[in-house]
């Protein structure tokens, strides 16, 4: 049976390289995005209801959020430091990065994600509407224990 490290993308990295450096990339934390969504929420309105993604809104979108994302990819989530660095570098590079991070932080690609979060979103909303049924049943009746001799027990 698989174990919840068997299976932790988190752990995925993939190195990089770019003028004849190697830089290591991971894929983003549910934790990052949320970081990230917080202060780009335009770019989460990118995703649709339906699954698809707006591929020309994406680009629109993208462009101030690329620093953010390639840092924290990079493992410097929030640091301005490296948000600026990697927002100012050209565009080849910001893709040379960007596209092992996409892929690492969702392996089967958006389609599934905005799936998985509208049936989130649609599964919580309907379990709080759904009626719950309780069975109950009557416990046996408990047994009068004899008084006197015949109910003691011996231990052998």
């Amino acid at each position: 049976m698989a174990d919840l490290l068997d299976i932790a993308p988190s752990m995925a990295v993939e190195a990089v390289k770019i003028d004849g450096k190697r830089i290591v990339v991971r894929g983003l934390s549910l934790d990052a995005i949320a970081h990230i969504a917080a202060r780009f929420p335009d770019l989460m309105v990118v995703f649709g209801a339906t699954g698809e993604v707006n591929m020309m809104r994406l680009i629109q979108q993208f462009g101030s959020a690329t620093g953010p994302i390639i840092a924290a990819g990079c493992g410097h989530l929030g640091d301005e430091k490296y948000e600026k660095a990697a927002g100012t570098m050209p565009v080849e590079y910001q893709l040379r990065l960007l596209t092992p991070i996409v892929r690492l932080t969702l392996p089967n690609g958006f389609g599934p994600l905005t799936e998985a979060m509208a049936g989130f979103a649609n599964g919580a909303a309907g379990e709080m509407a759904k009626p719950v049924k309780v069975r109950l049943r009557k416990s046996p009746p408990q047994s009068q224990s004899s008084p006197g001799e015949a109910s003691r027990q011996t231990l052998q």
